[in-house]
């Protein structure tokens, strides 16, 4: 008998002790891949996220229409609401490890027959009691985790709150950079425009003057025609983009006021990455997946400690008088304590399931938790291989920009000399069209690569808001 009781107890003390959370083990590199010139020792801890992001993007209407977004998101707003949520299922957790109190008073006044039945009583009873109700002792700890599932949910929540709050303002931050863009591009096309209306005027006088065929003329038209069709398109790709951006900034559809030229944007002098493992604390949706891990590991506690006996306690203090009047008469105090201890003998498996429940909702946190490391790692890399192959495009384009505005002015002057046709100008001036609108492209591709690496990186926002 006295074996069977010291494995019961050492059941008991095992079952009440929790082990400790173990973080996964995730591969990390040392470095990231395709890293260029900036992969020194020297500068290897430095990040562009430990950076304010009016020092990265340093354009004051920009972090105006970002202040505005951060004040106006819906989408922002539902996620600090869920934070409230979460706060308040804490708070129902938490306040079941206390007791509750509650006050209580009756008065009855009833009347029976007596033995004889002509004859009958009328009896009254009054009671005046606070009562703590069915208080389950946590003696083993399951409250405590259950209550540490509802905390880490909090944090969780805060963490993916932040989550949007940098979504949010990259975002904004890559409209407004599709809105320069497309002005520049704008801007391209009515001067292309413009300079295919006096060639078509060239061609017409040069037609008249018996120099040039009518077939000359017609191409003229035809691309000047072009022209102003990709300026319609752009105009409504335009008006689109600043429609979309309203909404965001929590607007009605509308214009968007803008005095930057997309050119004019510098970008940072150097752009460095860290270390891989700087980006575990940072990130925002890494720190979410491990606040649920946690979470997890503490249920699965909970639901262990589900198989072990409970200890509830149920007190009342009052008074108590047989008639009303007497209530508060002195030696009418009443009390009573009701202690009960319960062993769960049979549940048709229920704490098999439940254990089994927690243990698979948490084997599928760990995975998730991996992947959004690993998603982490490869936004980064992305980022930095953009960043740098787009800079490369970038110089390239201009050189390809400034090589066709010189084959167009040389292949103009020989077509006004009769030594070329017009079909070699059309096809120059189409070429530098194209070029101008690629390096546009590419500039905006660039500036947008350097905020998703921001973002990548787990960078925050410093502004009005």
């Amino acid at each position: 008998m006295s074996r069977m009781w010291i494995t019961l107890c050492a059941a008991l003390l095992g079952g009440c002790q929790s082990a400790d959370f173990v973080r996964p083990d995730v591969p990390v590199p040392d470095t990231w891949p395709h890293l260029g010139a900036d992969s020194s020792p020297a500068t290897a801890a430095a990040s562009l996220a430990d950076r304010l992001w009016a020092e990265v993007l340093p354009l004051p209407e920009l972090t105006a229409l970002i202040d505005e977004a951060l004040a106006g998101s819906s989408d922002l707003r539902i996620a600090v609401e869920r934070i409230e949520l979460a706060r308040a299922q804490y708070g129902l957790e938490r306040s079941a490890m206390f007791p509750g109190i509650d006050l209580s008073g009756s008065v009855t006044r009833q009347r029976a027959p007596g033995f004889d039945p002509a004859k009958n009583t009328i009896g009254e009873s009054s009671g005046l009691a606070l009562a703590v109700p069915a208080w389950e002792i946590d003696l083993w700890g399951r409250l405590a985790d259950r209550t540490e599932v509802a905390r880490r949910e909090v944090l969780a929540s805060e963490a993916a709150a932040q989550g949007v709050r940098i979504s949010l303002v990259a975002d904004v931050s890559a409209r407004y950079l599709d809105l320069l863009d497309l002005d520049n591009q704008l801007e391209i096309s009515h001067r292309t425009l413009e300079s295919r209306r006096q060639s078509l005027r060239l061609t017409r006088a040069r037609f008249d003057e018996g120099i040039s065929s009518i077939v000359d003329v017609r191409q003229a038209e035809s691309l000047l025609a072009s022209s102003e069709v990709a300026l319609a398109d752009q105009r409504r790709r335009l008006a689109q983009a600043e429609n979309s951006l309203a909404v965001l900034l929590g607007r009605n559809p509308g214009s968007i006021e803008r005095h930057v030229r997309l050119d004019a944007i510098e970008l940072p002098a150097t752009m460095l990455a860290g270390i891989p493992s700087a980006l575990l604390p940072r990130r925002p949706d890494i720190q979410a997946a491990e606040e649920r891990l946690r979470g997890a590991h503490a249920s699965v506690s909970a639901a262990r400690k589900a198989y072990l006996p409970s200890l509830s306690l149920t007190t009342t203090l009052g008074l108590a008088s047989p008639d009303v009047g007497g209530l508060f008469d002195s030696g009418r105090h009443a009390w009573s304590v009701q202690p009960a201890a319960a062993l769960p003998v049979f549940t048709a498996g229920a704490l098999d399931s439940g254990v089994a429940l927690a243990e698979s909702q948490q084997r599928i946190l760990v995975e998730q938790y991996k992947a959004t490391i690993r998603q982490a790692f490869r936004e980064v890399s992305d980022a930095l291989v953009a960043i740098e192959q787009l800079g490369a495009q970038r110089a390239a384009s201009r050189r390809v920009v400034l090589a066709n505005r010189e084959r167009l002015r040389v292949t103009k002057s020989r077509y006004v000399g009769g030594i070329t046709s017009y079909f070699e100008v059309l096809d120059a001036e189409r070429q530098l069209f194209d070029s101008e609108l690629s390096l546009s492209q590419s500039t905006r591709a660039l500036h947008q690569a350097l905020v998703q690496l921001y973002v990548a990186l787990g960078g925050g926002w410093s502004g009005a808001a």
